[in-house]
């Protein structure tokens, strides 16, 4: 059932606009059409500083859309929480950082395509090595050991993220293994 109602308030919500997504279909007649069995504002957790928006997953690769199957691969994942990734799948993630919000060190095995929307962050490297990323900056994040910051008392920062599978190299005779803190 689709849903015109805007979310209820969020810390991050305060600071930034609620997200809205379309998602496109076919009609009975093979017709394009707007799908609306989804509601328009995706769901999202509030760890703390930050808010991770769901927009949409898929469960593999090539996606199956013959009877909107993505759809209700989707929806069954919703109630269990998708998690930062999926095995064989693609996740597309939205992430507000309040200000002064700090991720924990995390990995996924994952290459992440990612761009900064609004506000900057800092990406800090298991290494200890740092960049800022501002808006319309992209990053592409190849597995590796990193957090974020927002080191900004009074901005927010918003990145839009899509997280497709990958198997994650051994460097050093070592397999690199995901690091995921919890989300909750």
């Amino acid at each position: 059932m689709s849903s015109t109602t805007e979310p209820a308030s969020t810390p991050a919500s305060v600071y930034l606009p609620p997200l809205r997504r379309v998602i496109t279909g076919h009609d009975a007649d093979g017709n394009p059409i707007i799908n609306k069995t989804l509601s328009q504002y995706p769901p999202g957790i509030t760890p703390s500083g930050m808010h991770f928006c769901l927009g949409y997953s898929l469960d593999s690769s090539p996606a199956i859309l013959d009877n909107d199957q993505d759809l209700a691969a989707y929806q069954d994942r919703l109630p269990h929480n998708v998690g930062l990734s999926i095995r064989g799948g693609t996740v597309l993630r939205i992430v507000d950082f309040l200000p002064g919000a700090e991720a924990p060190m995390h990995r996924t095995a994952t290459v992440d395509f990612g761009v900064m929307m609004e506000g900057e962050v800092q990406l800090v490297m298991g290494s200890g090595e740092t960049t800022v990323l501002r808006r319309g900056d992209i990053l592409v994040q190849r597995g590796t050991l990193h957090s974020w910051k927002n080191n900004s008392a009074t901005e927010p920062a918003r990145g839009f993220f899509v997280l497709v599978d990958a198997e994650l190299p051994t460097v050093n005779g070592t397999k690199l293994v995901e690091e995921m803190p919890s989300l909750e």
